[in-house]
């Protein structure tokens, strides 16, 4: 069957047979290949908004395709809106003709113009084609959207009922919570102001109590109570917050869904869908008018070449040429507009739908969202607990009330058992003494000639009570009654107050057992089990007495009450009866009387029945209201028969009344019963309307039950579409995930190794930098060395010139004793300038000059000697910070640069000093006496100390140069080793997270593996697919696989699964990516998709629903089968109903009844088998004086225990104990059970004259004598 599959953002439509595929994945990739959609990205639904499924493909005849990337916002341009057409240039009509005389002019004028219109009727064609083409897109566009929001609607009402059951007890919680909140300190003080007894502390708490007066406050703990009330602010209003915020997003997704369906109303009002059909008919115009032009041109080609001919073609020329042709032309463009309209209204429904896809997929994330909130607050376990010390606070009264009240419970259980247990043993040997004395008493009559020795012991009875509990506190209920009025006197909480008071309450209640031995009758029949147990434990509490007494008559007013119709109903008949005896003038009532009484009883009996099968479903119910329907109609007619005969008995007493004037007052009384016998006519229809209107009620009930079971399996089976729709939504969204994250990795790898390659590269660089720069540093040590050495040499060089100058100044004196020898010899060398400056002012002058430059050039080598020094202290510190930093051997290298231009410069300037010595030494020498020289070579000097000053500036910036390049060298590197441990941190974290993935995917793997074992599944794995098998029944485990108990079938899994997980070599495999080489990484995770990762989830899916399948086959099967075995049980029943009873007497049975031996006259009992002393309540309509038998229907059952102790009380206690009548009516002995049974006749005509009777009374009398053993037989078999 050829399928049509809608493409929803392009309108294209698609015809494929679905029987060449398989799965529904092989039609995604089919679809696919046709519209370019990628598999992972196709959601498809059905025309009614479910999720497609494979099963029912076949039945499908449409199938509507998604893209789910449309949905998104940046992914607006996957829709193409369709180019609009050219605008269509109609041609002009041909016009013109070569001779207007000539007929073949005019017909090739014809010819031109219908060629004409032929070529515009062919370009509208294709215009209509393309706008209905156009028109069925947007006929697709819209049926998607539909589906696309009935999906949407259909979701959204999957989660209304979870919503609507949450807000039922949020609310009140809510509500709760606030008022714990508010109150609870006072509850606290209240707690803390109610005493109660140490006893029960103690018991409660398992703690000795420190206080003489304890209170409520002494059950809980302080500190917990305190840190809950500080907590349960937060957790109240954490709790309240969630609640608000899934009201706030229910009701904006409930907001958008009402928004989305009235947009998608509007956008269904003003589709152009309403104009589809108007470029046909206007095709079908164009046509029309073209057909009229070619009839014209045929019609031309049979003129002739005569005037009349010619003026014709003329005239219809004209009439094209007016009408015909400007006609066509504005059908053309008429249709030219269509075609654009169509295009328009294409591209707006195109770009609508994707922005209703949005909201869409806006509104289900709302649903998601909803969905996820409902399961939070349903989870909301923590805050949850945080009030149920609060709440625990808040009950204190009432569980300390409940402890009380079980104390007192047990202590008087306690104390009934023991008393019991005595009374018990007391009558025993009672009944021992008195066996032994028959015993001995036959043994003395008997004699011992026979038998062995007779002298044995009587069997006993030996009483020994066990398992008694930790003894509970010594609390009375007068206790209870006192913290019940403390707790009234303060401000408690009524609720609180409300259940302490039902507890006390329920102490006046009779227990379980109890109430069953004085309402032993249920439903009808009488309930056996508590009919057998013994009568000890009802006996000596005269209050509970009292109270089941007072039951008792309620119980039995109300009977009476329900039975007064029916006590009417059979006195009439009775008197009916009597009154036909006399004579057969009213004999034939008597089959109407007994068909009357029939049909009671059929009519009692059938609402015995339907009483019972009203629980059985609702067919029995629509078969029983047949069936009232049928007895009501029969009812009537036989109302309308007895009316019938009554009124020709009326009529035959009216003929015979003047001769039978003695019958009148007889016939006053057939008047009197006809109305009575109306009256209770009406009263049974009225029963029977009344019935019927319960039964048409109870079958309205059943069919809204039967409504609202089926729309929760309609709103199972969506979501259980849901659940499969996510599955395929996850399953592509896993697809896509996971190929994002394996390329995204293969580029981290890829970036991972470029980033170590430069990381390599770049600290290879700095590697060889760094072994230069100590190269460099090296070479200046060796250098700052070398010039130590030369300052050494300089030293020792200035000691040299100190000597010498000692030695000129020497020379000085003997100059100046040589220049006057006479004067004395000044101190100084100025004194002695100035005494040779009249001698020799040039020699004088050159003499001072040079003293002055060595003064000079003293103190610049000793300030050379003091900037040695601390070159050679900073050249201490840069070894002794060299390992610290490369920017210290920066700074080391300027100041070494700094220092040895230092050091050459006092290497000139030294050398400049030695030359002008020696000049000075030659020039004094020489006798010069002009200070021109020194003066000229002074600034030459300067000159050079100046140019050695640029030197070390220019030096200096170079150093700086490369200083800030280094620095910039060191910042890259501390960038790039930041970049480095970043992402070695981003790769651990994805290497974390995708261990996570790697987890999880094969414990969800296992958890299914171990679904399909549970169920009966077997999984085997072979060259990497896997198969699924069904394991036989009897090669099953024994033990029930759902069973949670069992700690072995929590952990059983697959055969093949099993060896995997035994194998610790596969074990490895999910630590794939634990390995440093790529290639084993890449080895290892493909052996781990190939064994552990690999599973087919289609394959899941599909066995998992055909084990679903067939679970409900089998339950409609089992259902089949049970309502064929209830009715088989009801015919069962319905024919035991009809059958005397003989033991197991209840309610509604029938029995036979006869008269009894050695007993008082009126002593009726059942006929039984191992069931005595079942006394008949005799009544008028009986007949029993008169009778020898008799079968009746049960109605009642009372039963009753002789207590010949009633007669020693007083008469006023005996009569207010046995106001309605005597306890033992038929002298029974004392502690006797027997049964009191009311019973109206089912079958009469009994006979009642003696004859073969007598020997039937005879042979079945029933002996109602009482003595133990009968009374014990009868006791078990009960």
């Amino acid at each position: 069957m050829a399928l049509q599959v809608l493409i929803a953002h392009t309108g294209l439509r698609l015809e494929v047979d679905t029987a060449q595929f398989s799965i529904l994945d092989d039609l995604k990739a089919w679809v696919s290949r046709k519209t370019s959609i990628p598999p992972q990205h196709i959601v498809a639904l059905t025309p009614h908004g479910r999720t497609v499924k494979f099963t029912s493909l076949h039945t499908e005849k449409e199938m509507f395709i998604y893209d789910i990337r449309i949905s998104s916002p940046g992914n607006a341009n996957l829709i193409t809106p369709v180019p609009a057409p050219k605008r269509y240039v109609i041609p002009n009509a041909p016009n013109t003709i070569d001779d207007v005389q000539s007929i073949s002019s005019w017909q090739e004028l014809y010819k031109e113009r219908r060629n004409w219109a032929m070529r515009l009727v062919e370009d509208c064609g294709q215009m209509n084609t393309t706008t209905l083409a156009l028109y069925s897109e947007i006929d697709v566009i819209i049926k998607c959207l539909d589906a696309a929001v009935a999906n949407l609607e259909i979701s959204i009402k999957t989660i209304e009922p979870k919503y609507n059951d949450l807000k039922k007890w949020v609310t009140p919680a809510l509500e709760e919570h606030r008022t714990l909140v508010e109150n609870w300190e006072q509850y606290l003080d209240l707690a803390r102001n109610t005493p109660i007894s140490p006893l029960m502390v103690k018991f409660m708490t398992r703690q000795e109590t420190k206080k003489s007066n304890p209170t409520l406050e002494d059950l809980i703990e302080l500190d917990t109570a305190r840190k809950a009330g500080k907590l349960a602010p937060t957790a109240h209003r954490r709790f309240s917050d969630k609640a608000n915020q899934l009201n706030n997003t229910a009701s904006q997704m409930y907001r958008s869904l009402e928004s989305l369906i009235a947009d998608f109303e509007k956008l269904m009002n003003r589709s152009a869908l309403g104009h589809s059909t108007d470029s046909a008919q206007l095709l079908e115009d164009i046509e029309a008018v073209v057909k009229q032009m070619d009839s014209d041109y045929r019609a031309a080609l049979g003129y002739g070449n005569t005037q009349r001919d010619v003026a014709q073609a003329s005239k219809t020329a004209s009439v094209h040429t007016e009408h015909l042709v400007p006609t066509l032309k504005k059908r053309v463009k008429e249709m030219d507009e269509l075609l654009h309209y169509a295009t328009d209204a294409r591209n707006s429904i195109a770009s609508e739908s994707a922005k209703f896809m949005r909201y869409v997929t806006e509104i289900t994330s709302l649903h998601n969202n909803v969905k996820s909130q409902i399961n939070v607050l349903n989870q909301s376990v923590d805050d949850m607990t945080t009030f149920d010390y609060l709440r625990l606070i808040h009950q204190l009264p009432y569980m300390y009330a409940a402890f009380v009240s079980e104390a007192v419970r047990r202590r008087e259980w306690v104390d009934k058992v023991k008393t019991d247990s005595s009374t018990l043993a007391n009558e025993m040997a009672l009944f021992q003494d008195e066996e032994s004395k028959r015993r001995r008493k036959w043994q003395k009559m008997i004699g011992s000639m026979y038998g062995p020795d007779l002298d044995t012991n009587v069997m006993g009875l030996e009483v020994n009570l066990l398992g008694e509990d930790k003894p509970w506190p010594a609390l009375t209920k007068d206790d209870l009654t006192d913290f019940v009025q403390l707790l009234q006197e303060q401000p408690v909480d009524q609720s609180v107050l409300d259940d302490v008071l039902k507890l006390v309450q329920e102490l006046d209640n009779p227990t379980k057992q109890q109430s069953k031995r004085l309402k032993a009758f249920k439903n009808g029949s009488i309930h056996e089990v508590a009919l057998g147990r013994s009568g000890l434990m009802i006996r000596g509490d005269d209050d509970l007495l009292q109270s089941l007494q007072e039951d008792k008559g309620k119980l039995e007013n109300k009977l009476k009450t329900a039975e007064s119709r029916v006590r009417r109903l059979e006195d009439l008949l009775h008197r009916q009866s009597q009154a036909s005896r006399p004579g057969n003038l009213f004999q034939p009532q008597g089959p109407q009387q007994r068909e009357r009484g029939n049909s009671g009883s059929s009519i009692r009996s059938s609402r015995f029945d339907d009483r019972r099968r009203s629980s059985d479903g609702i067919d029995p119910l629509m078969r029983r209201i047949t069936q009232l329907e049928n007895e009501l109609r029969e009812e009537k007619q036989r109302s309308s028969r007895l009316q019938q005969e009554l009124t020709a008995q009326s009529d035959h007493h009216e003929n015979i009344k003047g001769q039978h004037e003695d019958l009148k007052g007889q016939h006053e009384d057939l008047k009197g019963q006809i109305a009575e016998v109306n009256t209770t006519k009406q009263d049974l229809l009225e029963n029977m309307e009344a019935l019927e209107r319960e039964f048409v009620e109870e079958r309205k009930n059943l069919e809204n039950e039967i409504k609202t079971l089926r729309a929760r399996l309609d709103d199972t089976e969506d979501e259980i579409e849901q659940f499969d729709e996510s599955r395929q939504h996850e399953k592509a969204g896993y697809v896509v995930r996971v190929e994002e994250l394996e390329a995204e990795l293969e580029q981290i790898n890829k970036q991972r190794q470029d980033d170590a390659l430069k990381a390599q590269g770049q600290v290879e660089f700095l590697r060889k930098e760094t072994r230069i720069q100590r190269e460099q540093q090296e070479a200046l040590e060796q250098q700052v060395q070398s010039a130590q050495e030369e300052t050494q040499d300089v030293s020792r060089k200035l000691s040299v010139a100190e000597e010498a100058l000692g030695d000129h100044w020497q020379a000085l004196k003997r100059l100046f004793t040589e220049l006057l020898p006479e004067a004395a010899v000044p101190d100084n060398f100025v004194d002695l300038s100035d005494v040779l400056l009249t001698q020799a002012g040039t020699l004088v002058e050159k003499s001072r000059n040079s003293e002055a430059d060595i003064d000079l050039l003293k103190t610049k080598a000793e300030h050379f000697t003091a900037t040695i020094a601390e070159l050679r202290e900073q050249l201490a510190e840069k070894d002794t910070k060299l390992s610290e930093g490369e920017m210290k051997a920066v700074h080391l290298r300027e100041n070494l640069a700094e220092e040895k231009a230092k050091v050459i410069a006092l290497e000139q300037e030294l050398a400049d000093g030695r030359e002008q010595l020696t000049e000075l030494r030659a020039k004094l020498s020489d006798g010069e006496t002009g200070p021109e020289a020194l003066q000229t070579r002074l600034e030459e000097e300067e000159k050079k100390v100046m140019a050695l000053t640029e030197e070390v500036a220019s030096k200096q910036s170079h150093v700086g140069s490369l200083e800030e390049e280094l620095r910039m060298f060191q910042e890259k590197a501390e960038s790039l080793q930041g970049k480095m441990s970043n992402l070695n941190s981003q790769y651990e974290h994805r290497d974390e997270k995708t261990k996570d993935l790697t987890q999880r995917l094969y414990s969800q793997n296992d958890r299914m593996c171990r679904l399909l074992e549970r169920v009966g599944f077997a999984i085997t794995r072979k060259d990497g697919d896997m198969t699924v098998t069904k394991i036989p029944r009897s090669e099953r485990n024994a033990q029930n696989p759902n069973d949670s108990s069992d700690p072995g079938s929590s952990l059983r899994k697959s055969g093949t699964l099993s060896r995997v997980l035994g194998d610790s070599t596969d074990l490895e495999l999910l630590y794939w990516l634990n390995n440093s080489d790529l290639q084993a990484e890449n080895e290892k995770y493909e052996a781990f998709m190939n064994k552990i990762g690999n599973f087919d989830m289609e394959l899941f899916s599909e066995t998992v629903y055909r084990r679903i399948k067939e679970v409900e086959h089998m339950a409609r099967k089992w259902q089949r089968e049970a309502r064929s075995y209830r009715e088989k049980a009801h015919l069962l029943q319905k024919d035991s109903h009809e059958k005397i009873a003989f033991k197991h007497f209840k309610e509604g049975d029938l029995a036979l009844f006869l008269p009894t031996r050695n007993q008082q006259a009126g002593a009726w009992a059942a006929f039984n088998v191992g069931f005595p002393h079942y006394f008949l309540r005799e009544q008028d309509a009986h007949r029993l004086r008169h009778r020898e038998w008799l079968v009746a229907r049960i109605s009642r059952i009372q039963e009753r225990v002789v207590d010949l102790s009633k007669s020693l009380q007083p008469s006023s206690e005996t009569d207010s104990i046995n106001d309605e009548e005597n306890d033992n009516p038929f002298q029974l002995s004392d502690g006797l059970r027997w049964y009191l049974i009311d019973a109206f006749e089912d079958k009469p005509g009994a006979p009642s004259t003696p004859g073969m009777g007598k020997s039937t009374v005879a042979a079945n009398t029933v002996e109602a004598t009482a003595n133990i053993h009968t009374h014990a037989t009868g006791g078990k078999e009960s």
